[in-house]
């Protein structure tokens, strides 16, 4: 009778393939949340080559608490294991609270206590952070993950996703550190910073930057663009810092708070105001850039716009030369809810809508290496969404153009069609729209 070969009898990439499958499907969750379920951590115990193998899935996410910070610094001690991890999920746990105030605001002393929480764990975090050196982890660095919610954010409601609802209390605070007493050590492992879960405020995300020194790719929420002073000071504080803390940054992703903080008046069109001059100013070291409705679009391509007006504000100022940029994804919305009210009518927002796709095509020929570009345009009137999608491609040679939702007019083609001369390229349009009642733009 045959003998069954065992697994370490297989030749090493069969042995690979096999871990590869089981990781997959048994998933790396679990490990660093205390799970009684099996997880890949429970086959690493079976032999040293299966802990090595089985170490790549569980090691490669971590997600760690300020109560788990001492057993991360135990556990992941290793060179072999610290190559290993890719990202470190920070997640910071405020205050529970009672459900009926899951719509209401946090009141002053809860404001100073959640800023206590947070400022206490980052730098409990970074101190332990100060153990790792950049040849411990990979050539790409790391990326920081930092959440911040309260147990009692999930609403008892399913939103449409089916995932539970954000209570209104999350979505209309914010968090802030107390610089004053913040102490963190500069750090040189981390390569990306995202932050996610309540909104925090822009001058505390500059306090974290400044202490990242090879940070490359920042994700972070950015105030609206509104006429409150506390608004205006941290947006243009932000924007003026990244050029002093976030000179290596290189991948910049700014969102508003999604869904939208308590609505506040719309400021002036001001595209030479502080916060755009140091913007576009910054923007110009990016190799990728994206915004959505935190950032007017129109304001931003200010000086590409079409009009002696716009020409006239703007003198005297440079035209901006985005020389590293391969990467460019704006969205913009109208007619939607306060701060974003930026017309009156349908009329005037497909009229904006024009605008901002010429100028982005005007500004594109000051984008040497630029490889894809898509700008998106969102219309809401008469309870109706409609969508205007712009996308530009390089490739073999040649530009694509293509139209989503309306179709290309003569002023935008040309636009986009210089550009395309200006670097030697082949042009080509589509118009991925079959609605004999789209509009031309």
């Amino acid at each position: 009778m045959a003998v069954t070969p065992s697994l370490n009898s297989l030749p090493y990439e069969i042995r690979q393939t096999i871990y590869s499958l089981v990781g997959r499907q048994t998933g790396d969750s679990g490990y660093w949340r205390g799970n009684s379920a099996p997880t890949i951590a429970h086959y690493a115990t079976v032999s040293r080559e299966w802990q090595e193998a089985f170490e790549g899935f569980t090691f490669r996410e971590l997600r760690v608490t300020p109560k788990r910070l001492k057993s991360f610094s135990h556990i992941v001690t290793s060179p072999r294991r610290r190559a290993i991890v890719q990202t470190i999920h920070f997640h910071v746990s405020l205050d529970r609270y009672e459900p009926h105030l899951g719509g209401e605001q946090e009141s002053s002393a809860e404001r100073r206590r959640g800023t206590e929480v947070l400022t206490a764990a980052l730098g409990s975090f970074f101190r332990v952070m100060t153990n790792w050196r950049k040849s411990d982890t990979s050539p790409l660095g790391l990326d920081l993950h930092l959440l911040v919610d309260s147990p009692s954010d999930s609403s008892t409601l399913t939103g449409k996703n089916g995932g539970p609802m954000v209570t209104g209390r999350a979505l209309t605070s914010y968090l802030k550190l107390d610089l004053e007493t913040l102490s963190l050590p500069h750090i040189d492992v981390f390569s990306g910073l995202r932050c996610t879960g309540r909104h925090l405020q822009p001058t505390s995300i500059l306090a974290i930057v400044s202490r990242l020194r090879t940070l490359e790719y920042l994700d972070v929420e950015l105030n609206h663009d509104s006429t409150r002073k506390r608004d205006v000071k941290q947006r243009n504080n932000f924007a003026m810092g990244l050029d002093q803390h976030g000179e290596t940054v290189r991948v910049l992703s700014l969102r508003r708070p999604s869904p939208m903080l308590t609505p506040s008046p719309s400021p002036p069109k001001q595209p030479w105001s502080d916060f755009y001059v140091y913007m576009r100013n910054f923007s110009q070291q990016c190799e990728s850039f994206e915004f959505d409705d935190c950032i007017d679009a129109a304001q931003f391509f200010a000086p590409f716009l079409v009009g002696p007006a716009t020409e006239k504000s703007l003198q005297g100022q440079d035209v901006p030369f985005w020389i590293r940029l391969k990467r460019l994804n704006v969205r913009n919305s109208y007619m939607m809810k306060a701060p974003y009210l930026r017309v009156a009518n349908r009329i005037e927002a497909l009229a904006s809508v024009h605008k901002v796709l010429v100028a982005i095509g005007r500004a594109a020929c000051r984008m040497p290496d630029l490889l894809f570009a898509r700008v998106c345009q969102y219309v809401l009137s008469d309870g109706q969404l409609e969508w205007f999608v712009l996308t530009y491609e390089c490739y073999a040679g040649k530009a694509v153009l293509r139209a989503k939702g309306f179709i290309l007019g003569r002023a935008m083609t040309e636009a986009w069609k210089h550009c395309a001369a200006s670097k030697g390229l082949g042009f080509v349009v589509h118009n991925e729209t079959d609605d004999p009642a789209a509009p031309e733009l």
